[in-house]
């Protein structure tokens, strides 16, 4: 287990390295014009990392096991999420969504990255605790389902649909490995997913992201216009794609990119990948995925390993947090997935999103670091008898 914890360190560290150095290059432009500053992002990020970096060593030696033992405690801070989301959406609206909370001058809280964690931490705590319990209907799958449902539902409302799915997914994961009946997994994820579809059939800007990346045929046969050329949602795809194929395999060369310089929105946030494929090429992209892919066989070798059922079931469900969310932000990327703003860990700009993500490799350092502590042996309640 102690090289396990060793590559999924060193590839972390990696990671964030490579995102920095990524960020300090697709955010120059975009920095320099809106703050005078080239540098801005980088900075903001680094401040960013600090307190991230806090609470990952925070979720690194807190034990997992309190989260059994004082129950309470995963109410409290899930009522505190839920009313995070809530109050997130009487925030000012930004690029047609509200999902940031302005802190304290330009810092800005994003909760639904916080709510991906606790999701897992809050179903995870259930499952543990109802045991046989989750077969049921009513006593198992409703309560866990709900759970999951009134975070996903919330951010719906923002809209932030990228977060939902991998609100839902995340949930849905942990309750099939904690052993939900999956009829009942389908009764219920069906019913979510009419829901969410109904939502995303009225959004006039998610139905036009839709659009310009479904072929043209389908299109036709749904009854939907094509895009049109000055389409935002198929521009910014197109250029991502544009990004792509001028990197090659080896690349435009460092800071050399053309996208960044305003042809591609959201260069340094969610399309931050396309930017590290133009200037550093096919190996840089393969190279992200091979980490990333570490990562992976990280957390589920942890997660397979686990002391017990509740250390399983978190290291499971913050492994496929973390996968999720790589596989959705570069699927978008790449053309592969409807586009949809998700950041992609550890590399994009953005301070809640890299506290969420280092949050969950500390809690599988966690579990990882009990797995082959002595267990206790449990006392003999055995009365010695002296003669």
């Amino acid at each position: 287990m102690r090289w396990t914890l060793t590559i999924l360190g060193v590839s972390v560290l990696i990671l964030l390295g490579g995102g920095f150095v990524l960020l300090a290059s697709a955010g120059e432009e975009t920095g320099r014009t809106l703050y005078h500053s080239a540098g801005y992002f980088v900075t903001h990020q680094a401040i960013w990392l600090c307190v991230a970096m806090v609470f990952m060593f925070a979720a690194t030696f807190f034990d997992y096991h309190n989260w059994r033992r004082y129950p309470y405690l995963t109410i409290i801070l899930y009522a505190v999420v839920v009313a995070l989301m809530v109050a997130v959406l009487f925030a000012p609206e930004t690029k047609g969504s509200h999902r940031w909370l302005r802190l304290v001058g330009p810092v800005r809280l994003q909760p639904s990255e916080l709510a991906k964690i606790f999701v897992v931490i809050s179903v995870a705590v259930f499952l543990d605790g109802a045991g046989w319990r989750i077969e049921k209907f009513w006593k198992g799958a409703v309560p866990a389902v709900m759970i999951v449902g009134v975070l996903m539902g919330l951010a719906v409302a923002e809209p932030d649909f990228g977060a939902t799915m991998v609100i839902g997914l995340a949930g849905g994961m942990l309750c099939l490995i904690g052993g939900m009946r999956f009829l009942h997994m389908l009764f219920m994820g069906g019913g979510g997913l009419l829901a969410v579809g109904t939502l995303l059939a009225f959004n006039p800007n998610r139905m036009r992201r839709l659009g310009a990346w479904l072929p043209e045929p389908v299109l036709s046969f749904l009854g939907l216009p094509p895009p049109t050329g000055d389409d935002p949602a198929a521009y910014q795809l197109n250029q991502a794609l544009v990004a792509i194929s001028r990197g090659g395999p080896f690349g435009v060369g460092y800071t050399k990119s053309m996208q960044k310089k305003f042809y591609l929105p959201e260069a340094h946030t969610d399309f931050i990948f396309a930017i590290g494929a133009e200037e550093l090429g096919l190996f840089f992209s393969l190279g992200l995925l091979v980490l990333f892919t570490a990562v992976f066989i990280c957390g589920i070798r942890i997660a397979l390993r686990a002391p017990d059922r509740l250390g399983r079931l978190l290291a499971f469900g913050m492994t496929f947090l973390i996968f999720f969310q790589v596989l959705f932000n570069i699927g978008v990327v790449t053309g592969c997935l409807p586009t949809k703003g998700l950041a992609l860990p550890f590399i994009s700009y953005g301070g809640t999103n890299l506290m969420s993500s280092l949050i969950a490799v500390g809690i599988l350092f966690n579990i990882g670091r009990q797995i082959e502590l002595p267990k206790p042996r449990p006392r003999s309640t055995i009365s010695p008898v002296f003669s």
